[in-house]
């Protein structure tokens, strides 16, 4: 009987490979149901709640598309102009209507990384535990 003194694992590996490409060709074919969510609210568990600082700065979308910057209506225009004389490490909060439209919210945080800011915050409302 002959003694096997070592492995060939270069078939062993490629089965594998082609398992692999098999696996991740499909993948990118399964479709992704419709998530439902609701974006303002999130448990408590699962959110890094932080408070408003008196510098932040707080850009409102209501429900019709307006916005607000501190407290002020601005459009879109003057909000780039308000944003743009800020440094660079301000930190600005969205505070969303969870009916606004989502293209005002694609607008502003297109402006944002447009004026490059980093430093950026969603306000959400934390769902009530009931226990």
């Amino acid at each position: 009987m002959k003694k096997i003194d070592s492995l060939n694992l270069v078939p062993f590996i490629d089965i594998v490979l082609v398992l692999l490409v098999i696996v991740l060709t499909t993948a990118s074919f399964i479709s992704q149901n419709r998530i439902d969510i609701d974006i303002p609210k999130v448990d408590n568990a699962q959110s890094a709640s932080t408070s408003l600082n008196k510098d932040d700065r707080i850009i409102t979308i209501k429900k019709d598309g307006e916005f607000y910057f501190d407290d002020k209506k601005v459009n879109l225009e003057e909000l780039e102009l308000f944003i743009s004389r800020l440094p660079k490490d301000s930190s600005i909060v969205i505070n969303g209507d969870k009916e606004s439209n989502f293209d005002s919210f694609i607008a502003v945080m297109n402006l944002l990384q447009k004026l490059d800011y980093q430093n950026l915050y969603v306000l959400v409302d934390e769902k009530n535990q009931e226990k």
